[in-house]
């Protein structure tokens, strides 16, 4: 191989690693349904954008969960270990609007353990017709994005990744269209295929217009799976949703 073609692939290897940025979510099922890391990190690379997405997930983890190790969580040793570009909170659903010192408690203990320079986001999550909060009225998802802000306030280099917002617009939008699964809670493919849009442009600063409406990889066995497939009539409502909430227009 010519010393010429062997610098050019060095280069590229080089800038390609250079590229890639590690991204962790922290959360529960909200973050675990129909694969929402590994859509994002597919929807990334359709793009040439080399994000290397992990999860750190239970089902109804609280980030008090994550503190102290419960329900086998790992999530203090991952981030005392492995350094990320960019970290995802997401806390138990009711959290922010019922218990929202807890969530701010926690979140300040496992923001401790992350460096100066890592870029921190909330994940907004949604309202949903059985949402048990006693008192307190929830025509839509305002309310939960509105107390993370306040938590952000108080600290810096947080973003708000509001998705519970592009559930309340696509819903009124498109009512036939369900986001929910039949537990009329967690997300279905298409509120899940609709968060990663929404993830996609507020992590990119990019349209998320034109992205796949499907995604494959492989099994320990090198069998074929699919992540998520979602029909082209509810791929580019999904995409138009996103881009009106991430870049209001």
């Amino acid at each position: 191989m010519k010393p010429l073609i062997i610098l050019t692939l060095f280069f590229s290897l080089v800038t390609n690693a250079q590229k890639q940025e590690k991204i962790l979510f922290v959360g529960n099922s909200f973050t675990f349904y129909w694969n929402l890391p590994v859509q994002l990190e597919k929807m990334a690379l359709e793009q040439e954008l080399y994000w290397d997405v992990n999860q750190s997930t239970a089902g109804g983890a609280t980030l008090r969960d994550h503190w102290q190790g419960n329900k086998e969580l790992k999530t203090k040793e991952i981030l005392s270990e492995i350094t990320f570009d960019r970290v995802i909170f997401q806390d138990q659903s009711t959290y922010p609007i019922k218990h929202l010192d807890t969530t701010k408690y926690y979140f300040s203990k496992l923001r401790s353990l992350l460096p100066q320079d890592t870029k921190i986001y909330f994940y907004a999550t949604w309202n949903y017709p059985d949402f048990p909060v006693e008192k307190i009225v929830m025509d839509d998802s305002e309310k939960i994005q509105s107390n993370l802000k306040e938590i952000s306030k108080e600290f810096s280099n947080i973003e708000i990744i509001p998705v519970g917002r592009a559930f309340d617009l696509f819903s009124s939008k498109y009512p036939e269209i369900n986001l929910l699964t039949d537990d009329a809670k967690h997300p279905s493919h298409n509120g899940t295929y609709l968060a990663a849009c929404v993830f996609f442009a507020s992590l990119s600063g990019r349209s998320s217009k034109g992205l796949d409406r499907r995604y494959e990889g492989k099994d320990s066995n090198g069998k074929k799976i699919y992540y998520n497939i979602v029909e082209e009539s509810v791929v580019s409502k999904c995409q138009a949703i996103a881009d009106k909430i991430v870049f209001k227009k």
